[in-house]
């Protein structure tokens, strides 16, 4: 059942009809009621009521709980939204304060450093970042060393001094909880107990960096993280608070389902929950306590989330019909950008798009599984992708312009590297290789792929290429899971790669089966020709996706040395390995850092291991008179400034 836009004119209605009631019934100007004044007494005017303003945003499904430590979802974050403002915002994927007075710094004199002594078998963080157990042989950034070029590799004997960092934080005078209540640092604290709990199922990645997470004055809260330790972003050591107060009665197993955390959660936001109706929508009223109230936030008395599974994929009319005011991300309008845009132009909506932080690539199986140990090219398969020319064929004769044109509605590009454009670590200048296939058959023809018949329907045959047996057809399988967007996309990939004599037969694989682990999985188990898939990113640069440590193998157990075994290509470079375990170790030296991401960017350019063929699309729509909106795709939720959204008088946004 929906909530409809009748049903909302109802109640308010009745909310209207209950107000005069109310008013009836009250105290008169002198303390007596209304009904006790006499007859002949002069007629009081009567107050007109002021109808309350609705928002109605639309998400693509209900969430299963806004329980902080128990799911993360668009759905779920959108919600949080309004009942928690902050408290630290990510924009344009750098953190931002929003009940903190600031975020610390060494230069503002939050972020100290100091020294602490420690033995062999104490807990110290290496210059990876990793909390180990110190002993002979592992390196740290000693006291006073912030930098890759002073760590030490301790000898076991020699007595040691590692740099340890604190970062401060206050809350802003005047956050309370929409209760009424103080917002405190203990209220942080709380969560961060909760958060480390081990009935929490939160990931513990910055506990086990933590030494002491403690309330050093009301506002106040003091992080230490372990010994040895450095981060450039001590912002993430934070913890959202939770309600002391209304929580700590409760164990951390008890909080994963108790209604007062996961249902009707308290925040401090624009926004409290007034109720919340199982398959249909959550409605919330504005939060009289919020800490921006004199401000005017926000806009709307009514803040009304529908559920509407499925709705972008068969009717987009309730855009048009006022039912929903928004479609947030989760809705998953990105497979609607056509008769979105239609409805745009007519005027009866505006769409927001972001690129990323996701990405798709066509992963070229570089170095399969079976050449670990001897590559015999009668009995392995085919060593199709070794030479880096082949690669940059692959790349001039897919046309990845027309997937970004006719699949992306050209609303996204084609990534130089695993970043998307708008991170500020992302490297600008890189070259993205043309459709050319006339290049692309040029480099085939020099790599030993001939085409004998002079047939481009007909596959390439090898003749000299270096790890292929002669007379090798260039036929390759192509996985990827099944989906709509990739059948889109595998067309062309194969129809491009026809034209320059290279059959591509697809295999759609069930998600499952697709990204299961070595040695089984076909993917991750290093038995594939290409296989299309996506990778996010956060705030730092992942190029640990092309470390030669995280080769899934035999040898690792098919879980690499520390990521998981994420590079499935095989794909290895000495140069680009140094250049990320140095980005990886840079401590707080920014220069360092910035000169190995770049390096390792330009170095995954030009060597390919992976295709890269669009950022994937985060679309948003709202109605046109809607004003103070946008989209960030860093952010957890696109509606991350809705109690700045408001309706323009003139019906046009400036």
């Amino acid at each position: 059942m929906s909530l409809s836009r009748q049903r909302l004119f109802a109640t308010l209605s009745l909310f209207l009809i209950l107000a005069v009631m109310l008013t009836a019934c009250g105290k008169g100007p002198q303390g007596s009621s209304a009904s006790e004044t006499p007859a002949t007494a002069t007629p009081q005017p009567t107050a007109t009521a002021v109808p309350l303003k609705t928002l109605v945003v639309c998400l693509g499904y209900e969430p299963s709980s806004l329980y902080l430590y128990k799911e993360s979802s668009r759905a779920m974050w959108s919600v949080l939204e309004a009942l928690y403002d902050g408290p630290i915002d990510t924009v344009h994927f750098e953190p931002q304060p929003v009940i903190l007075e600031a975020l610390p710094t060494l230069e503002n004199g939050g972020v100290t450093l100091s020294s602490v002594a420690v033995t062999a078998g104490d807990e110290v963080a290496n210059v990876d970042g990793d909390v180990v157990a110190l002993q002979k042989g592992v390196k740290v950034f000693p006291e006073g060393c912030t930098s890759l070029s002073c760590a030490v590799e301790w000898d076991g004997v020699s007595e040691l001094k590692v740099a340890q960092m604190t970062a401060n934080f206050k809350i802003k005078a005047g956050v309370t909880w929409s209760d009424g209540q103080l917002l405190t640092a203990d209220d942080s604290v709380f969560s961060y107990t909760v958060a480390a709990d081990p009935a929490t199922a939160a990931s513990k990645t910055l506990i086990k960096r933590t030494a002491a997470y403690t309330a050093i004055d009301a506002q106040s809260v003091q992080w230490t993280g372990k010994p040895g330790y450095l981060t450039t972003n001590p912002s993430a050591f934070f913890w959202t608070p939770l309600p002391q107060h209304t929580l700590a009665s409760m164990t951390a197993a008890q909080m994963n389902t108790a209604d007062e955390a996961n249902k009707s959660p308290l925040g401090w936001g624009p926004y409290k929950i007034d109720e919340w109706t199982a398959g249909d929508h959550i409605r919330l009223v504005k939060n009289p306590n919020y800490f921006r109230a004199a401000e005017g936030l926000p806009y709307f008395d009514v803040l009304v989330f529908r559920f509407t599974p499925g709705l972008s994929e068969t009717d987009l009319s309730p855009l048009v019909t006022g039912e929903c005011d928004v479609m947030e991300t989760s809705v998953g309008l990105e497979t609607q950008i056509q008769p979105l845009r239609e409805l745009e132009i007519a005027g009866k909506t505006k769409l927001y798009f972001g690129q990323g932080p996701e990405w798709e690539s066509l992963n070229f199986g570089i170095k399969p599984a079976s050449y670990d140990e001897v590559y015999n090219p009668y009995l392995d398969r085919q060593d199709f992708f070794g030479d880096l020319r082949t690669r940059q064929a692959f790349a001039y004769c897919v046309d990845r312009d027309r997937i970004v044109k006719d699949v992306m509605y050209s609303r996204s590009e084609i990534p130089a590297t695993y970043l998307p454009p708008t991170h500020p670590y992302a490297v600008s200048g890189l070259t993205v290789l043309p459709h050319d296939p006339t290049q692309g058959m040029s480099l085939l023809d020099q790599v030993g792929w001939v085409d004998n018949d002079n047939d481009p329907a007909t596959p390439r045959v090898s003749s000299g290429v270096e790890g292929v047996v002669n007379g090798t057809t260039f036929s390759v399988t192509y996985y990827v899971t099944d989906s709509a967007l990739h059948e889109s996309v595998s067309d062309i990939v194969v129809s491009s790669l026809a034209e320059c004599g290279i059959a591509a037969t697809v295999q759609y694989l069930p998600a499952t089966e697709m990204f299961s682990s070595g040695p089984d999985g076909m993917v991750f188990g290093r038995a594939f020709d290409l296989a299309e898939l996506a990778w996010s990113t956060g705030r730092q640069p992942p190029c640990f996706l092309y470390f030669s440590s995280e080769i899934p193998s035999e040898k690792n157990s098919w879980v690499g040395a520390k990521y998981g075994g994420v590079n499935l290509t095989g794909y290895s470079n000495a140069d680009y390995d140094a250049a990320c375990s140095r980005q990886l170790s840079a401590g707080l030296d920014t220069a360092a850092f910035d000169a190995d991401n770049r390096l390792t960017q330009t170095i995954f350019n030009d060597d390919l291991p992976v295709l890269p063929l669009f950022y994937h699309l985060k679309v948003m729509a709202a109605r046109p008179d809607l004003c103070g909106v946008s989209l960030d795709v860093s952010a957890r939720s696109s509606i991350n400034a809705l109690e700045s959204y408001y309706l323009s008088a003139t019906g046009t946004c400036p």
